[in-house]
């Protein structure tokens, strides 16, 4: 997240209410227009404010394919009101923008089609690939363009070139960014003027993050050699040396979290903000955390019903301004008492179930970030000395908010006793008993849903489906007790919580108990898979994307992750050997023979999360079974739907399925068909 700089002045006054605008109907229109729009990118990113706030960034993306990407130049302040300058980058994409100061601003920029680069993106580590300049340009000329590390030899190369560590505010004409020398991930002061580059900080071909604090370096990450594992060096107050201060494991399967992360700088010395999960602990809060003594001090924020997800923290001077958690959807919490009035003010006047999140401040000016189940992303700027607050920029102008349906939340009582929260999207019929139902379990299984923008819950409720999401036991963001108690529960206790919702919602008329069909991608393709095989009672037909369908396989498979990836897994199903009896029990392979629904089993050629060889198993099984099933592979696809037209594909043949198969058998789908375009 954006810091928030000077939050409190933002504040000052309050206009009157403002209207959440919606985005002009576009009709009734084509499900296959409609589908188009869910998926379009955003038209608009990285909308930031310069320290002043006179100055605005926005970069905005091309309409179709092939146009280029441009940067939005606007003076709030200036003659000619909102009229904005344009700069073009060509043939190239643009990654981020971002001010040095009110008089340059940087840019990354990298080959169409090609990314690498690490990004900490709310307190997460996100690998995005990337072989990409930075550039500084003047914000006046829109000339003086000085590319960082230019001239700087051969030797330099960055195909991780990461976003700026620290913006040094006290030296305007710096900052401090990493970049490859050789094989060495070091950090260096750049001068953003003329692009020259000075190291600080020796790294080592391990090293893929640099972390700072009022000027000077406090943290490097480095990954272990087969990437199980994350390494946290800090230099220590005592001597000055680099010394591991923590090791946390790298989940790679499912988007798994780990215990221990950066939050942010802290504002008294040899101190760093982190987001921990402390042995014993039951929720993950934001510590203080002694760089020299390599201990937790005091939590700075906890809560006792969700985890926190990041922290709201200056990158500058490390004052911390409150954090973020997901309940039924994305809240944030502010530590300052005229902040936090403020922002509760300008948020009561949007619809409870849209999202109003902070993005940029500066000066006397924020730009928030609106969006929701029915709404895609709109910009808007409050002004406090004017109090008003307007729409900048709606990210997908041309999907329509009619045509969107909202995420109702709900709770239900699992057989024993247990709440369980999820969420009904129901299409524009609303909630009846002749509606047919699709059962969506998130992936994970530590994850979760929230409400928000899910183009998969949106298209299939475009098709008059009812979509239920459950947060079944297992699901993280609930606290440690919640996800633990789902560990050696895949296809018993989770399942039971799964098949508990849709129970409830046939008692309460909320759906038709005689047409639904189980629908799931990654773990929730193992849950579909597993509903249709234990309870084929409640449902007509299965979607199981990339699922794990051969559990002892899967084990085998993530010994290769390392010891202690493994180990996690182990944990999480059972150990291989001494738990084979108990695996097999739930392993969807060991089971084909109980299959009695038609499945549509799907998984991509290049899947590194999720091995092809799993469906490919189930698929043998089945046959050999004679169930009524199609396997569909999709060459160099990985562990995702698909993106762009291959996604608008996918869709289209789940579309198809159900349709063919809600009557409890396929009778002509053929997910091989063309497609016209």
């Amino acid at each position: 997240m954006a810091v928030l700089l000077g939050a409190a002045a933002v504040f000052a006054t309050m206009a009157g209410p403002v209207e959440a605008q919606r985005i002009p109907s576009m009709g009734d229109g084509a499900i296959e227009d409609f589908l188009r729009h869910v998926i379009r990118p955003p038209r608009y990113e990285n909308v930031r404010l310069s320290p002043s706030g006179r100055y605005l960034l926005m970069v905005e993306k091309p309409l179709h394919n092939g146009g280029d990407d441009t940067i939005l130049v606007y003076d709030l302040d200036g003659e000619g009101g909102s009229a904005g300058r344009r700069v073009s980058v060509g043939n190239r994409r643009i990654d981020w923008v971002e001010w040095a100061n009110d008089d340059r601003f940087l840019i990354a920029i990298s080959a169409r089609n090609v990314r690498v680069t690490l990004r900490r993106e709310r307190g997460r580590y996100q690998l995005v690939a990337s072989q990409s300049r930075v550039l500084t340009i003047d914000r006046d000329s829109l000339q003086r363009v000085s590319v960082l590390f230019d001239g700087e030899g051969e030797n330099f190369w960055n195909p991780n070139r990461s976003p700026i560590t620290d913006f040094l505010p006290d030296d305007p004409d710096h900052i401090l960014m990493p970049s490859y020398e050789r094989r060495n991930y070091n950090l260096y002061r750049v001068n953003i003027e003329t692009g020259s580059a000075e190291r600080i900080e020796r790294g080592n071909d391990a090293t893929v993050a640099w972390f700072s604090a009022n000027g000077e370096a406090v943290m490097r990450v480095d990954s272990s050699r087969r990437g199980e594992h994350m390494r946290f060096h800090a230099r220590t107050g005592r001597n000055g040396r680099w010394r591991r201060v923590n090791t946390v494991s790298t989940l790679d399967l499912f988007d798994a979290r780990a215990n221990f992360e950066w939050a942010g700088p802290s504002d008294r010395p040899g101190e760093i903000y982190v987001r921990a999960r402390p042995d014993g602990a039951e929720f993950f809060g934001i510590y203080r955390y002694d760089l020299a003594e390599d201990v937790f001090l005091e939590p700075v924020a906890l809560r006792d019903d969700y985890d926190i997800d990041y922290a709201l923290i200056d990158d500058d001077t490390g004052a911390y301004y409150g954090y973020s958690y997901a309940g039924v959807r994305r809240h944030f919490v502010f530590a300052d008492p005229a902040f936090a009035a403020g922002y509760a003010d300008i948020r009561a006047h949007f619809p409870e179930d849209v999202i109003v999140e902070p993005v940029s401040v500066g000066g006397g000016r924020m730009v928030l970030y609106t969006s929701g189940a029915t709404q895609p992303g709109v910009y808007y700027m409050h002004d406090a000395g004017s109090g008003v607050t307007d729409e900048l920029v709606a990210v997908n102008s041309d999907l329509v908010a009619d045509n969107l349906q909202p995420m109702q939340a709900i709770t239900y009582a699992a057989r024993d006793g247990t709440e369980i929260s999820g969420f009904l999207t129901e299409p524009r019929t609303g909630s009846v008993s002749t509606t047919p139902l699709i059962v969506m379990p998130h992936g994970g299984p530590e994850a979760r849903d929230e409400q928000g923008f899910d183009p998969v819950v949106q298209y299939l409720a475009a098709q008059g489906y009812t979509v239920f999401q459950p947060n079944y036991r297992g699901s993280s963001g609930f606290g440690r007790t919640f996800a633990e108690v789902g560990y050696r529960q895949w296809g018993r206790l989770m399942q039971d919580d799964i098949s508990d919702g849709v129970a409830w919602l046939a008692e309460t008329g909320r759906a038709d108990p005689g047409q639904v069909c189980i629908v799931g991608f990654s773990y929730g393709g193992y849950a579909a898979l597993m509903g249709a095989i234990l309870t084929p009672e409640l449902y007509q037909c299965a979607f199981a994307g990339a699922p794990v369908a051969d559990v002892e396989a899967f084990l085998e498979f993530k010994e290769d992750a390392g010891d202690e990836v493994h180990d996690y897994w182990v944990e999480l199903l059972g150990h291989p050997r001494r738990d084979r009896d108990f695996i097999r029990e739930t392993s969807p392979v060991r089971l084909a023979d109980r299959m009695q629904r038609p499945l549509y089993l799907f998984h991509g050629g290049a899947d590194q999360i999720v091995p092809v060889e799993q469906s490919r198993a189930m698929a043998g099984v089945l046959e050999e079974a004679g169930a009524d099933f199609v396997y569909e592979e999709v060459p160099n696809l990985t562990h995702h739907w698909g993106q762009g037209q291959d996604f608008i594909i996918t869709m289209r043949n789940l579309a198809e399925f159900l349709d063919d198969a809600m009557d409890g058998r396929i009778d002509s789908f053929d997910p091989t068909e063309e497609k016209d375009e």
